[in-house]
This record gives structure tokens, sequence and C-alpha cells, in this order.
């Protein structure tokens, strides 16, 4: 993926933006394309937020980028408003607009996969708005609750069960409504409504048949198959953390 090989726009060469997606944090877990584009792009853009270490993505890059490339720390907006948030993403977006129109490749890179609940669906919104003929390639990544998935051997669907994945900020009455509909459920982006969840999937009977994983794959790892240990864990124990309740037999 070299300057010569990049995409040509009417006539006009252009680098690529590649969204990278770093699977759940194990630096194993990578798909060989993933490791590719990380060892050939000219600059990576590698998102950080002051509310979360997350050390260990720019460890993950630093293991395969090449050692000329230039790593570029994106920090979170934390902004009140949308407003202020998209402003701050358009920034970035020029930023590496120009880098594309310099003929560079460039790789967004994010936990799990890019186009999941993932800041890197809004910075190709404002790429898309600023450089419309952009050359944009996305490599998916390992989701977070498919390696839970794995590390319990829980399945995610089974036979002719649906799934639902849903943001667990959504109404509570609604994620009992779910798991009381018999389907597998993933919870995800748990935060610090942890208890209030527990609570839920207990109202809906169904904590015997439900799994908490919290910072899959890094060495702080939790995982607890008996819900009731977290009744009293503190308000960060949600964090970068998936529950899957299994659909009912």
């Amino acid at each position: 993926m070299s300057a010569a090989d990049s995409a040509t726009t009417m006539g006009t060469p252009t680098g690529t933006l590649f969204g990278v997606g770093l699977g759940p944090g194990d630096p194993e877990l990578l798909t060989l394309k993933a490791v590719r584009v990380l060892q050939h792009s000219q600059c990576i853009y590698v998102p950080t937020s002051r509310l979360s270490n997350q050390d260990y993505v720019a460890e993950v890059v630093n293991r395969y980028a090449d050692q000329q490339c230039e790593i570029q720390p994106v920090t979170f907006s934390l902004a009140a408003t949308a407003e202020e948030r998209k402003k701050h993403w358009q920034l970035t977006a020029a930023d590496i607009a120009s880098r594309l129109r310099d003929v560079q490749d460039v790789a967004f890179v994010t936990l799990g996969d890019p186009l999941l609940y993932s800041t890197y669906i809004y910075l190709i919104r404002a790429v898309r708005q600023q450089m419309p003929e952009a050359q944009i390639e996305t490599v998916p990544g390992i989701s977070a609750f498919s390696f839970v998935a794995a590390l319990t051997n829980i399945p995610l669907g089974e036979g002719l069960q649906p799934l639902t994945v849903i943001p667990s900020s959504n109404d509570l009455n609604q994620i009992k409504q779910l798991i009381n509909a018999g389907g597998g459920v993933v919870l995800m982006k748990i935060g610090r409504r942890l208890q209030q969840i527990i609570d839920a999937i207990d109202q809906a009977d169904a904590l015997q048949r439900s799994v908490f994983v919290s910072r899959a794959g890094l060495p702080d790892q939790r995982i607890e198959t008996d819900l009731n240990q977290l009744r009293s864990a503190p308000e960060e124990t949600g964090n970068l953390a998936v529950i899957i309740v299994q659909g009912k037999g």
C-alpha cells in the first residue's frame, strides 16, 4: 500500500483511509489484513479518552506499525452537545482529508469492530462531507461480544433463535421484554447502570443463563457466571463490559 498503489479518483491520485478494527484488546486477535494495514500506513490515528485508560490500544498499534509511521492521538470529544462533538470530528476529518490529498494512506483504529457503536462512524461521515471522493476501506474486527462468547462458551445464537445487540442505555423495560421474548440478548455500553441491569435481568428470571465479562482479553479481565457476585461491585465495574443473556432452550 505505497503511495504508488493508492487509489485514483477522477485522474487525481489520493491516499486511502482505512478503518481498522483491533478486536477486543488482545493483540493476537487482529485479522491478517488489519496487521498488514497497520504495517503499511503512513499515519495511524489512535483515539483516546481522558475518562478511560486505553493505553493498550496504542500498545497494539506500536506492536505492528512501521517505525517510520506517524502515530497521531485523537481525543474523544466529551462536549455537552451533538453540535460541539460534530465540530471536533470535522477538525479531525479535515486533517485526514489533507493527508489523503497528499497521497498518504491513513488508518484510524478502534476497539472491536469499526462499524459497531464506534466513533469511526462519526469520523467517516465527516470525511465524506469534506472530501466526497475520499477512498475509505473498513477492516472489520472481532467484536467484544463475540470474544465474550468464546471466553465463556456461551452460544450467541442457536437454531432459529434471534439475537439482539443493544446498548444498555436503552429503557430497562425494553431489556426485560427482549429477554422474555426468548432470544439471545447482548448488552453493551453498560457503564454505571450495572446494578440496574442486573436487577432487570433478575426480574426477567434470566440470571442463571447470563454471563458478565469486563475488559475482555486485557490483563485485568473479569468473568462472572453468577451475576449476584456483582451486586456490591464498584461503579466502574461496568466499564468495557458485556453481558450475554443466553436464549431460552
